[in-house]
């Protein structure tokens, strides 16, 4: 269907409409009494019939509110024809729906009117093929019936006026459509552009027209469209063939030219039969040259994007390198603390350890996160949540940073309770990640805000902040990978710009969307979150009393570890804690070992040498001194196939490495 508008449909005959009816009736009936002049065997029918291309290019361009003016214009042109008026009246129809049908057809298989593609050619041949059949049979039998041309002159009328109307379409369309895209050329090309517009016109006119009295075959021309397609893509290919096709007309109708007096209409068919064999080679060639040009420009813009990727990389290679040795050069001198005799430098050795440790694990899985998620590995575990939790608990996590820097940290939320059907724990880290970016792009004593709102069953998250702000570019690009800010070579912030990428990513999981203003530099950020809101649960959920902690005692635990530091360092550690350890360095080991020690926990890695953890771990399940041992597996490998594998085994627990000492101490009470 013709593409119309709410806005055209309502706006009718308002005074701009009706300037393009009138626009549209002037130039059509300018080219139809150019066309109606060229007539030589019949005053109604031509071989040259430029109204048809402008018919068709004319709706394609404004659509439906341009058939009004091409029904006035041939109405007018044909009434002045020596016709009688309805038989005018009838013309003009058939003229209107034939560029009304044909602009259909085209915009149903999906048409590019910039002609950049080989098969907009072919549409467009096709097109120009079929639709004039119905102006022709439409014309030709109002002629026969109003009695303005004999009954045995009428099948030669038809095919004469058929074939004026497809090749003034495929002459003249391409050359109206092509000029809606507008090309600046660099100075060069139009350098190239004025000599062939020069060398197009004296070959013509020494072809068509007769300058010189030079005897050249038509075909001289071909050259000149072949530059102007490959080089001008379908702009240079439409203008220059309609270029050349009106100098051949008017030379051919002076009887200049290899055409003049051979055929019908003095020549007039053979040049436009010619003429059109020309321009459709024109197009197609035109058309692959913007194809050409485009994948170029593809193949160049990939190149940038891979050659910005690979800047970025590069970038982050480096901010990685300067992140890990950062936290590793105090652990090192930290390490020579812990042989003082002084408690107080062994203890703050242990501080300056714990911390940085803390730094590196944090680093770490921000870089295994952005791994897991890129990949689809991640599993959200969906629960029924209030707000108010999950902003609470991101608010704990980073309440010392905040404090420390002498911020101000305000939380407005709803009054009423918001639940939501999300990952507390991947939900708590977008909200947390957010709200560390704030405290760390924010001066001292500057403000950060979380705020909320729900309209329309959508949670709107806002954190907000009075730092250092985005450049407009920054804000567009801060949510891809490697993205950061500009730094100094000493990264006061650090950082390796992944927190936000994983914002987004766990958004985008979650099914809602994450964006960033910012009103410039030292003018402070915002970002947007916004996820559906879950139903309302009819009553609060029961909370289950706390259990107090039993009483630490003393437990047999074997310790199966490759890397002799952690196996050391892990066995000294629970040692000092009371327990009865003892440890091994493989799955064959550890399996020599439960003959004649039976543990009550079994930390387990699984990335062992020969027998790997799953193995070991099923054999000692099968063991009878060890069926009913506590098996934790302790491992680099955290994605939910990995846990997987473990509860297929028989493990108990999951932990990843590196394991808060804290935590191993709780599990063995």
């Amino acid at each position: 269907m013709i593409e119309t508008t709410a806005q055209e449909r309502n706006r009718r005959f308002d005074r701009p409409t009706v300037f393009v009816i009138l626009a549209v009736a002037v130039l059509y009936l300018i080219f139809a009494k150019i066309g109606l002049a060229l007539a030589i065997s019949a005053r109604q029918v031509t071989a040259v019939w430029p109204p048809t291309g402008f018919a068709l290019a004319a709706v394609l361009l404004l659509g439906r509110r341009s058939a009004p003016g091409i029904l006035l214009g041939a109405f007018l042109a044909n009434a002045t024809a020596g016709e009688p008026l309805w038989v005018a009246g009838a013309i003009a129809l058939g003229n209107t729906l034939e560029a009304m049908i044909g602009a259909m057809l085209l915009q149903q298989v999906g048409f590019d009117r910039g002609l950049r593609r080989d098969r907009d050619v072919i549409a467009l041949i096709a097109v120009v093929a079929v639709s004039p059949v119905v102006a022709a049979s439409i014309g030709v039998m109002s002629l026969g019936a109003g009695g303005v041309q004999p009954a045995t002159a009428l099948p030669d009328l038809w095919v004469l006026w058929w074939l004026g109307d497809a090749l003034g379409g495929l002459i003249f369309a391409p050359a109206i459509l092509v000029m809606e895209n507008r090309i600046e050329f660099p100075r060069k090309a139009l350098g190239e552009a004025t000599l062939l517009l020069a060398a197009l016109l004296i070959a013509s006119g020494v072809i068509f027209v007769g300058v010189g009295r030079v005897p050249i075959s038509a075909y001289g021309v071909f050259p000149f469209l072949i530059w102007a397609g490959l080089r001008f893509g379908p702009l240079g290919a439409a203008t220059s063939a309609a270029l050349t096709n009106a100098i051949a007309v008017w030379g051919t109708r002076l009887g200049h030219g290899p055409f003049a007096g051979n055929g019908p209409e003095h020549g007039l068919v053979h040049l436009q039969i010619f003429m059109a064999m020309a321009a459709a080679t024109g197009l197609f060639l035109g058309a692959v040259a913007a194809q050409n040009r485009q994948a170029q420009q593809r193949a160049q813009q990939k190149a940038e994007e891979m050659a910005e990727a690979d800047r970025r990389k590069d970038e982050f290679l480096a901010m990685l390198g300067h992140e890990l040795r950062n936290p590793l050069a105090p652990i090192v001198h930290a390490v020579e603390l812990l042989g003082r005799r002084d408690p107080a430098l062994v203890e703050r050795g242990r501080e300056i350890i714990r911390r940085q440790s803390e730094h590196l694990n944090r680093l770490v899985g921000d870089l295994l996160d952005v791994s897991r998620i890129t990949r689809g590995t991640v599993r959200l575990e969906r629960k029924r949540v209030m707000l108010a939790e999950v902003v609470g608990a991101a608010v704990d996590i980073w309440r010392h940073l905040i404090v420390q820097q002498r911020q101000e940290l305000s939380v407005n939320l709803p009054d009423r309770p918001i639940w939501l059907d999300v990952d507390p724990t991947r939900f708590t880290q977008i909200i947390a990640n957010l709200l560390h970016n704030a405290a760390k792009f924010t001066p001292q004593e500057g403000q950060i805000v979380i705020e909320a709102e729900e309209q329309r069953g959508w949670l709107t998250l806002r954190v907000r902040d009075t730092g250092e702000g985005m450049s407009r570019d920054l804000a567009t690009h801060v949510f891809d990978l490697f993205v950061q800010g500009p730094r100094s070579l000493d990264r006061p912030k650090g950082g390796l710009g992944l927190g936000l990428t994983l914002v987004r990513r766990l958004v985008d999981l979650h099914g809602g969307t994450i964006a960033a203003t910012s009103e410039g530099v030292d003018c402070g950020s915002e970002f947007t979150v916004r996820v559906p809101v879950a139903e309302a649960l009819s009553e609060a959920p029961v909370r289950m009393p706390e259990v107090a902690a039993a009483a630490s005692r003393s437990r047999r635990v074997l310790i199966v570890e490759d890397n002799e530091d952690a196996r050391e360092a892990m066995t000294l550690l629970l040692k000092e804690e009371g327990h009865d350890v003892r440890a091994a360095s493989d799955g064959f080991r550890a399996l020599a070992e439960v003959q004649h020690f039976t543990p009550e926990v079994v930390l387990l890695d699984i990335g062992l040498p020969g027998l790997d953890g799953y193995a070991v771990a099923r054999k000692l399940r099968a063991l009878p001194q060890t069926a009913g041992a506590m098996l934790v597996a302790i491992t680099g490998y955290g994605q939910a196939e990995d846990r997987a594998l473990s509860r297929d085994a028989g493990f108990d627990y999951h932990l990843l490495k590196p394991v808060e000492p804290l935590r191993l101490i709780e599990l063995l009470r």
